[in-house]
């Protein structure tokens, strides 16, 4: 895709407009407050039902597991306990983007927040590479999300389906239940009668399709507004080196120095407000895989062939888009690290005494590393993702020990 078309205004580009139609339909968003038309009744219904259900869906899944556990055997649980982590983080994908602060991120995003609006004042060479770029990191953080969520939605609703065309005899004869993608409570028994489990199957195709698509969704706004905030502090940081190089009278520091203190304050608070929108989610993915991630690692060794690629996709979405996004939360510390260097950098000698004023407020409020915390205060990042895939590792160790 060729360079002209990222630096068109995001609102027109078709990118955007399908995300915030699936960020309406999926219920994580509104499209109007991207600056697109009024959500569509259909939009309202579909995102209406996945929050009434969400919940519904992880309490009915307790129950099934309550009310069958001892006739549960190792497949099913298998399949459960793998599925169940991430029906939880579908509902916190869901109910956090009802927070206040997402939905100030929504509203402000595309017409205060994306790199183009910086671009579209000042036609910089500079901010016109870090805006192509952040949109192309944009673009494939999103289609590699989307990829493997789809691919394993695809595999859960016709894999397990194979399998029990494979083992119909043996499901005839009471042996092995029937397997489905989440197996809640229901009015009716689908252990043994394909019918009743073909009803229920074509339910759990539309609920896990929902499911996915919310986390995916959900994750690659994430990205957007991170993406945009790294590309934000490229900028500030730009101007620190360039802006003051030329002999300016003291009225022209001033001014210059005063929009650096509006972009920097600018920049801090859109960084607080995805701290809010987005630590319950990075946080319900890094407790996902530390209790998740070791039954699906189970699963793939010993889960059999035919069960392979559904795991395998599940590592790939469930693990690797964390790890991903540890690596994106660690640039933006990165990014702020050297600031304070960057700062003191500038001329400030030979500026008058109130400017120099101003520098050294500057210098105070940039020794504050931008560390992104998670829920509770946990800092999220490559060391404490490195931290949860060895304890992940562990209880794998500890449970093959157990079964074995």
């Amino acid at each position: 895709m060729g360079v002209e078309y990222y630096l068109q205004p995001p609102v027109n580009q078709l990118f955007y407009r399908y995300m915030a139609n699936l960020m309406s339909f999926f219920s994580v968003g509104d499209r109007a407050a991207w600056g697109y038309k009024k959500v569509t009744a259909v939009q309202v219904i579909n995102s209406t039902i996945m929050y009434i259900f969400g919940p519904v869906c992880v309490v009915s899944q307790i129950a099934y597991f309550y009310f069958n556990y001892s006739e549960l055997n190792f497949d099913i649980l298998g399949i459960m306990f793998s599925v169940f982590p991430a029906t939880c983080l579908a509902n916190v994908n869901i109910y956090s983007s009802r927070f206040k602060s997402y939905k100030n991120l929504s509203l402000n995003f595309l017409q205060k927040i994306h790199l183009y609006n910086i671009y579209k004042e000042s036609k910089d060479e500079f901010v016109k590479k870090r805006l192509v770029s952040m949109e192309r990191m944009t673009r494939w953080t999103s289609y590699y999300l989307m990829f493997f969520f789809i691919t394993n939605w695809l595999g859960w609703i016709t894999i397990t389906a194979v399998n029990n065309y494979n083992n119909r005899e043996l499901v005839l004869n009471h042996t092995v239940r029937l397997q489905t993608c989440l197996f809640i409570w229901m009015p009716f028994d689908y252990s043994y009668d394909y019918r009743s489990w073909f009803v229920l199957h074509l339910i759990n195709c539309y609920t896990v399709l929902a499911g996915v698509s919310s986390m995916m969704v959900f994750q690659s706004v994430n990205y957007m507004i991170v993406y945009n905030i790294i590309g934000h502090i490229h900028v500030l940081k730009k101007s620190f080196k360039t802006d003051f190089t030329h002999n300016l009278s003291d009225h022209d520091v001033r001014k210059k120095l005063s929009k650096i203190v509006e972009y920097h304050t600018f920049i801090n608070k859109v960084f607080k407000e995805a701290e809010n929108a987005f630590g319950f989610n990075v946080a319900a993915n890094y407790l996902q895989n530390l209790f998740g991630n070791s039954v699906v690692l189970y699963q793939l060794i010993y889960g059999g062939r035919e069960n392979m690629v559904l795991y395998v996709t599940m590592i790939m979405a469930y693990t690797g888009g964390p790890i991903l996004m540890s690596f994106v939360l660690e640039e933006i510390r990165r990014q702020t690290h050297d600031l304070p260097d960057v700062v003191y950098s500038i001329p400030w000698e030979k500026m008058s005494v109130a400017n120099r004023k101003t520098v050294l407020l500057i210098l105070q409020r940039t020794q504050i590393l931008m560390d992104f915390k998670a829920l509770g205060g946990f800092k999220a990042g490559v060391g404490p993702m490195i931290s949860i895939l060895k304890t992940t590792f562990s209880y794998y160790v500890m449970l093959e020990t157990t079964i074995s």
